[in-house]
C-alpha cells in the first residue's frame, strides 16, 4: 500500500467535518432542546415530520465526562456489573443535566450489559423505584415480562412504607398492563383480608373498575 492510500487528505477532511457536525448537533440538543428544529435547519439539516429526532440524538450522543466514559466502557466491554459502575449509573441519571440520549440508546438496543447492571442493582437494592422503573422501561424493548413481575412482586412484598407500597403497586400495574398481566389481582392474592396492604390493593382495584366504567360511559 503506498503513502497516498494511507494518508488521504480528503478522508481527513471528511472525518473532521463529521466531527464538527456532531459537535454542533450535540450542542443544539443540549442548549436548545425546545427549539432544536430551527437550530438544526440553520446548520443545514432539513426538517421532516416523520424524522426520528430521538434516534438522531442517540446516534450522535457521546460521553461528556469521565463517568459517562466509564459507563460506555462498561456497556461496550466485558466487565461484570459492580457497585462502582452502579453508583456512576445513578449519578449520571440523576444529575441536573443528564446525557439522556447516551443512556437511552442502550435501553433501546436492549443492551445485555444494561440489563445485567439493572438486575445487579435490584439484587442489592430490591425496593428502589428508579431501578424497577428502569427494568420496566427496558422491558419495552427487551421483552422481559417475567423479570418485571418477579422484581415488582418482591418489592411489594418487602416494602413497609405504605405510601411507597402504593406507588410500587401502581407502577407495577402500569408496567405490565400492556402485556395483559393483572398485577393488582395477583397482588391481592398475596395479602390477607383486612391488612393495610390488602386494603390498598382493594382500593386501587375499585378505582380501576370505576375508571373503566367512566371510559365506557363516554363512548359513542
Amino acid at each position: 500500500m503506498d503513502k497516498k492510500d494511507k494518508d488521504n487528505p480528503f478522508d481527513d477532511y471528511e472525518k473532521l467535518k463529521d466531527e464538527i457536525i456532531i459537535d454542533q448537533v450535540n450542542e443544539i440538543f443540549r442548549t436548545r432542546p425546545e427549539n432544536y428544529i430551527s437550530a438544526l435547519e440553520r446548520i443545514g439539516f432539513e426538517y421532516h415530520e416523520e424524522d426520528d429526532y430521538e434516534e438522531m440524538e442517540e446516534k450522535n450522543a457521546r460521553p461528556e465526562n469521565q463517568n459517562q466514559e466509564e459507563l460506555v466502557a462498561y456497556f461496550e466491554g466485558k466487565e461484570d456489573p459492580s457497585e462502582a459502575i452502579l453508583m456512576i449509573f445513578f449519578v449520571e441519571k440523576d444529575t441536573e443535566r443528564p446525557n439522556l440520549p447516551l443512556i437511552r440508546k442502550y435501553f433501546k438496543e436492549a443492551s445485555q450489559k444494561l440489563k445485567e447492571l439493572i438486575l445487579y442493582g435490584l439484587d442489592h437494592y430490591p425496593n428502589r423505584i428508579d431501578l424497577l422503573s428502569d427494568l420496566a422501561y427496558f422491558h419495552e424493548f427487551g421483552n422481559i415480562l417475567s423479570l418485571v413481575i418477579t422484581h415488582y412482586t418482591r418489592a411489594c412484598l418487602n416494602e413497609m412504607n405504605l405510601q411507597v407500597f402504593t406507588e410500587l403497586a401502581e407502577d407495577f400495574c402500569s408496567a405490565t398492563n400492556p402485556d395483559g398481566y393483572e398485577a393488582l389481582i395477583a397482588l391481592r392474592e398475596l395479602f390477607e383480608p383486612h391488612t393495610e396492604k390488602r386494603k390498598i390493593i382493594d382500593f386501587l382495584i375499585s378505582e380501576e373498575v370505576e375508571a373503566g366504567k367512566s371510559s365506557e360511559a363516554i363512548k359513542f
